[in-house]
């Protein structure tokens, strides 16, 4: 009966050997090819502003200390700027930019409806003076405006009248 034991853990340990084996084979035969993912710059931007916020927690708790924190949070105010700088600062400038100037090209008379040019005090349809135009953009104003609702100038108050 010994020797019955004996063949039967054998055969065991036969079989058991190549599923012990083959995880250690796949890894040489892949390289650990993992996929990369493409990182979208809004969720940098959360994670650095969160993992700073997490950072003042942990130091305000004290389990930072303070040589720790001056050096991990320089280096996530630096990583955060980063990613704001990354953002589409350029793209959003010049949306602005044109709609200030299709504002600024919409200009009507309050009189008759017609498109006024930029600066017109008088329109020149039903040559009806253009009140309150702004200097700037010569979009109509609002009595009390202190800036222009079209390009955003600062107006010079007078006496109660826009200048």
């Amino acid at each position: 009966m010994n020797l019955v034991a004996v063949l039967i853990g054998l055969t065991m340990l036969v079989l058991s050997v190549p599923f012990v084996a083959k995880p250690f084979q796949q890894v040489r035969g892949k390289k650990n090819a993992m996929p990369v993912k493409q990182v979208d710059p809004e969720e940098q931007r959360l994670a650095a502003l969160t993992a700073l916020r997490d950072l003042d927690f942990d130091f305000q708790v004290g389990k930072v200390s303070e040589d720790d924190y001056a050096s991990l949070r320089a280096r996530l105010v630096a990583e955060a700027a980063r990613t704001l700088q990354d953002d589409k600062g350029d793209e959003i400038e010049a949306l602005i930019q044109a709609r200030k100037t299709s504002k600024a090209n919409d200009a009507a008379c309050a009189h008759c409806g017609e498109t006024l040019e930029a600066g017109t005090h008088f329109c020149p349809h039903c040559e009806a003076a253009v009140e309150d135009s702004c200097p700037s953009c010569g979009n109509n104003l609002n009595a009390g405006d202190v800036f222009c609702s079209s390009c955003g100038t600062q107006l010079a108050i007078q006496s109660g009248t826009v200048a």
